[in-house]
């Protein structure tokens, strides 16, 4: 995987408590995809991986998926 600006890593602003920032990350063809947590009215929240090529939607991961490498969050994305 590509080493990603600093500066994109991760939101560091908080709108509010319930809203979690974002992070992003680089994979191995040079594509930046931003991943978010977001809650859902209707089933458990999800993990959004999106990026100017598509998105995908991950509902089971591990709760500390923050704290995941760039890597391993790239394979999660994987686990639609």
């Amino acid at each position: 995987m590509s080493a990603l600006d600093p500066s994109l890593r991760a939101d560091t602003r908080r709108r509010d408590r319930t809203e979690r920032t974002w992070r992003a990350l680089m994979d191995e063809e040079g594509r930046v995809w931003r991943v978010r947590e977001v809650s859902f009215a209707d089933a458990a929240p999800s993990l959004i991986f999106e990026s100017e090529s598509g998105f995908r939607r991950v509902r089971a991961y591990p709760s500390d998926w923050w704290g995941l490498s760039d890597h391993e969050l790239y394979e999660l994305s994987w686990r639609t």
